[in-house]
């Protein structure tokens, strides 16, 4: 890791001190504010012929775990007779804290399969992409997708906004569309599986020392009988996600599927969005971490049962191998220690890493998640 930051390191000096102007679909852009005419026309209008893009804006960007803008396209009048997209959303690996994090957790290439494989034959909700690339050698990445907001009068979720029954089992059924259109694909065999997310983020990024600072920082709303358990917590992670790389059928996977990764269409839609943690594995992976990220625990406890019961009605409609209840009832008790882990390396960060979420939505999924582990009995799920 240490090798890699200077590798990293050293170009970043040289592309802060001259940016990087793109011109083909090769090159991978520094962020949405170094863009050109000509790179974009290569992007978005090699199918047509005789279009070009004449002019672009960037009306919104910031920064968090990626840096991200809101782009706007003009096109000459071949390209708008053809209705190429104009409303666009960026997202870019622009700062060492980003690259040392995404690229140590080797997540950088999960929107790239996402959106160049997977999404355009998968009938869901979710956005459309455009383009999408990765330097290995610098971690510097780059991807245009739909911008939703402006197409489809997208709001998006986060974890501290109340979420309904409805809402939530319209997200189950989209999740179970995408798991069965991809139920064993031979194109999965591209992505990571969730065991080497997890030697990935032990080993690079320290993330079972920061999961127990997270436990003292979110010790107010951890139950009792969790408290001081970081190390049994650190072990169920690793058995849970061992669970879904090779106890349970391989699907596609969002990989991080918290309920503030999810929008509602004007519509009345919800979809799933932010598809950086592409993985495959077990369908029980995403269905834990959606569920017990998005239920206050007395939603949870009315809910549970009927939730998991449509689920997998909804899975075998959409072409997946859906188990009986009683085992996906162990899939699900099972598969809540990552979404645990997950929220608490996020509160448990050190100075290096970037601040990905803030504090009060870090508390109010752990909340939820250490709420689900205890009354699940998840321990003795997965054997501890």
């Amino acid at each position: 890791m240490g090798g890699r930051a200077v590798t990293v390191g050293a170009a970043m000096v040289g592309e802060r001190l001259r940016p990087p102007l793109p011109r083909t679909r090769d090159d991978v852009p520094f962020d949405a504010l170094h863009l050109s005419n000509e790179w974009l026309t290569d992007v978005l209008c090699h199918d047509v012929p005789g279009s070009e893009v004449i002019a672009y804006d960037v009306p919104f960007h910031d920064r968090g775990t990626t840096s991200r803008a809101a782009l706007r396209v003009s096109y000459n009048e071949a390209g708008q007779q053809a209705g190429l997209p104009h409303e666009l959303f960026t997202k870019s690996s622009a700062t060492f804290q980003q690259r040392l994090m995404l690229g140590g957790a080797d997540v950088l290439e999960g929107e790239t399969h996402f959106f160049m494989t997977f999404r355009p034959r998968i009938e869901m909700e979710a956005p459309r992409g455009y383009y999408s690339k990765v330097d290995p050698r610098t971690w510097r990445s780059f991807l245009v997708m739909e911008d939703i907001a402006a197409t489809k009068g997208a709001t998006f979720n986060t974890p501290t906004t109340a979420i309904t029954r409805a809402e939530l089992e319209d997200l189950l059924g989209n999740m179970a569309a995408y798991h069965g259109a991809c139920w064993k694909s031979a194109d999965l065999a591209v992505l990571h599986t969730p065991n080497d997310f997890y030697r990935n983020l032990a080993t690079l990024v320290g993330m079972g020392k920061r999961t127990a600072v997270g436990m003292e920082r979110a010790k107010s709303v951890i139950p009792q009988r969790l408290y001081g358990e970081a190390a049994r917590m650190w072990e169920g992670t690793r058995r849970c996600l061992d669970v879904a790389t090779n106890q349970v059928p391989e699907t596609l996977l969002h990989g991080d599927g918290h309920v503030g990764q999810v929008y509602r269409t004007a519509a009345g839609r919800m979809g799933h969005t932010d598809w950086q943690g592409t993985m495959r594995g077990g369908w029980s992976f995403d269905y834990a971490y959606l569920v017990s990220t998005a239920c206050e625990p007395e939603d949870r406890r009315a809910w549970d049962r009927e939730l998991l019961e449509l689920y997998l009605g909804k899975l075998a409609d959409a072409g997946g191998e859906a188990p009986g209840f009683d085992e996906a009832w162990l899939r699900y008790r099972q598969g809540v220690f990552y979404p645990y882990s997950a929220w608490a390396f996020t509160i448990g960060r050190a100075f290096y890493q970037p601040k990905m979420q803030p504090d009060e939505i870090s508390l109010a999924c752990i909340k939820r998640v250490a709420a689900a582990i205890d009354e699940l009995d998840s321990f003795t799920a997965v054997g501890l």
